[in-house]
């Protein structure tokens, strides 16, 4: 038995599963996509039913047949040198269809596919699934239409934020700009037309949760923010927020089950407002969310992962 770990070498979440697995004595194998073909090496033949063959990647080898469990985070993408621009976009696809098919493939659970993380990852969808699951969410417009966006901050009383739709990291010539909840210029709204916009309405918060889903268990952590930054996105100002571990209302466990059914997940990190009157609020859930930075023993998500890969490996 096998666990496939694929992800980016500086995930310190996944740095942490790996402690866990190899504590449990589980065997293991870690590779990234973007370590294909360079350093990472197959051959798969498909017999009967399932794909038989082997990876390579320095002197470890591993049975495909062996693996019995896939840990999917985030790995980089393929990376090719030396070819043109025509035969490096073929390369690509050639990669993503041939390995990534058979890596996909597997006689195995996920946790996540990345064919299921990738459809989780779309918000409207989010809200959509988690209003049906029986959570409360906020009032929230996407659209290309300033007036669209003035006519709504007008119905919520002017109490609304933007969020990032897609990557919440912008790329420029000079450096990286990441992409923050903020409250919005409605006398400006300048490149609204562009694209796609997310609009919600900015609800009264007493905290925040940031709750880590794994298998059927549920694992929040409270977020009090101490600073007016924080107060909007607590990632603004790290030094501003405390953390506490605390349990997961029997209500909100049972609708994040739901979720997770429907979306056919066995792990994901959703974001709450808890409002003063005790209404929890979903604003987002992230199929690779990160959690590291809440890992502890009073909130073991380490331990719970490695331990759904490991049963998944007794079956």
């Amino acid at each position: 038995m096998t666990v496939l770990i694929v992800d980016n070498p500086f995930e310190p979440g996944t740095d942490l599963v790996v402690g866990e697995l190899a504590e449990a004595g589980v065997p293991m194998f870690r590779m990234d996509m973007a370590e294909f073909p360079s350093s990472l090496n197959f051959r798969a033949s498909f017999s009967e039913y399932l794909w038989e063959g082997v990876l390579t990647k320095g002197e470890r080898t591993v049975d495909l047949t062996a693996i019995q469990a896939v840990y999917w985070n985030r790995p980089d993408g393929f990376r090719f040198s030396g070819l043109s621009a025509a035969d490096e976009h073929y390369a690509r696809g050639a990669a993503r269809i041939g390995f990534g098919g058979v890596i996909t493939s597997l006689d195995a659970p996920y946790l996540n596919h990345p064919a299921k993380a990738s459809a989780a990852e779309f918000k409207p969808r989010q809200l959509q699934v988690a209003r049906a699951a029986g959570l409360s969410v906020p009032r929230t417009l996407v659209t290309t239409d300033a007036g669209a966006v003035r006519r709504f901050s007008r119905m919520v009383n002017g109490q609304v934020v933007t969020k990032a739709l897609g990557a919440p990291v912008v790329a420029h010539a000079g450096g990286y700009e990441a992409l923050y909840t903020r409250e919005p210029d409605l006398e400006v709204l300048q490149g609204v037309e562009l694209t796609a916009h997310l609009f919600q309405e900015r609800v009264e918060k007493d905290f925040e949760v940031r709750a880590v889903f794994v298998g059927d268990e549920c694992f929040c952590v409270r977020i009090d923010a101490e600073s007016d930054q924080a107060r909007i996105d607590w990632r603004l100002d790290y030094d501003a927020i405390k953390l506490t571990p605390m349990e997961t209302p029997k209500a909100v466990l049972q609708s994040l089950q739901r979720y997770a059914a429907v979306m056919d997940l066995a792990y994901f990190a959703a974001d709450f407002i808890v409002q003063p009157s005790g209404r929890w609020l979903f604003l987002e859930a992230d199929p690779c969310g990160q959690w590291a930075w809440a890992n502890s023993p009073d909130l073991p998500v380490a331990k719970a992962i490695a331990t759904v890969l490991k049963e998944w490996c007794e079956l």
